[in-house]
């Protein structure tokens, strides 16, 4: 089982080049990726893109790649000198016809967009895509290290919670007669107390309590619920993407519950009930951090 919550740090170096990768990733319901990438290496893009799509596959992922030149040289930035003066004259233009102090410096000009240039036709492509890729796989394997330290903190905690569910399950089965044996009593002693002296009709009493024991028989329900405890525990052992599957796991399990509250009027059972619909809810929030 892999958390879609982690960190993952990647640092390849050859030729004087150096690349960095860190990928920080949360949940949600999808594949989501932001990469964020030098001007530089924009051309890489989809190559980094495909690469994480093929071992993750749910989470929102910030990608963050970094390009260091190692020589200290840096001769692929150069600035657009056509731009340049056209800013310039604009400028002018703005002084001269507004009659205010043009006042741009060298600093202005380099906030400027498209000023600063990057030639791309000085990069190593294919060394360059080797160390990204090598750089993202590094990244890669600390990220799903970490999913996978925290995503058995929570199988531990959700196998917990199961046992749990089992229990009260077990108790609210125990219950279920009570409550038709209660429901008699009551009905017998309130008919009893309307009629007086006069004899009850020992059949129409009965037909009325094996109504209501139709009624709020739970039987299916709970071998619904069951059968949904041991198929979630099944899948909690498989690999690969599971939180999907655990999350239509839970809400049959959520809807079994509900039902089973609402055929069950005694309040000790409707106690346990609470407590089997809480523990369900602790499930479903866990298990939306799940891969």
């Amino acid at each position: 089982m892999l958390s879609m919550t982690g960190y993952g740090k990647g640092e390849v170096e050859e030729n004087n080049l150096k690349i960095v990768v860190e990928i920080k990733s949360v949940n949600h319901r999808f594949l989501d990726l932001g990469i964020k990438l030098p001007r530089l290496l924009i051309s890489f893009e989809d190559s980094i893109r495909n690469h994480i799509k093929s071992r993750i596959a749910r989470g929102h992922l910030d990608i963050f790649v970094n390009y260091q030149n190692l020589t200290g040289e840096q001769d692929n930035i150069t600035f657009n000198d056509s731009l340049v003066a056209k800013y310039l004259g604009i400028a002018q233009d703005i002084s001269n016809k507004y009659n205010i102090e043009n006042n741009v410096n060298v600093s202005n000009l380099f906030e400027l967009k498209g000023i600063i240039e990057e030639d791309e036709s000085t990069i190593d492509n294919e060394l360059t895509q080797k160390l990204i890729i090598n750089a993202l796989d590094i990244a890669l394997d600390n990220l799903v290290a970490m999913r996978s330290v925290e995503g058995n903190k929570i199988e531990n905690n959700l196998l917990e919670k199961l046992d749990i569910l089992t229990e009260v399950v077990a108790k609210i089965q125990e219950y279920a007669p009570i409550q038709v044996k209660n429901y008699r009593d009551k009905l017998r002693n309130r008919v009893q107390e309307a009629l007086g002296d006069v004899q009850i009709d020992e059949n129409k009493l009965m037909n009325e309590i094996v109504f209501y024991a139709d009624k709020v028989a739970t039987d299916e329900e709970f071998t619904r619920l069951n059968a949904h405890i041991a198929h979630f525990k099944e899948i909690t052992q498989n690999k690969g993407a599971i939180g999907r599957s655990l999350d239509f796991i839970t809400q049959e399990m959520n809807r079994e519950s509900n039902t089973i509250g609402s055929k069950c009027s005694d309040l000790s059972v409707s106690n346990y009930v609470l407590t089997l619909k809480t523990e369900i809810e602790k499930i479903r929030e866990q298990i939306q951090n799940i891969e």
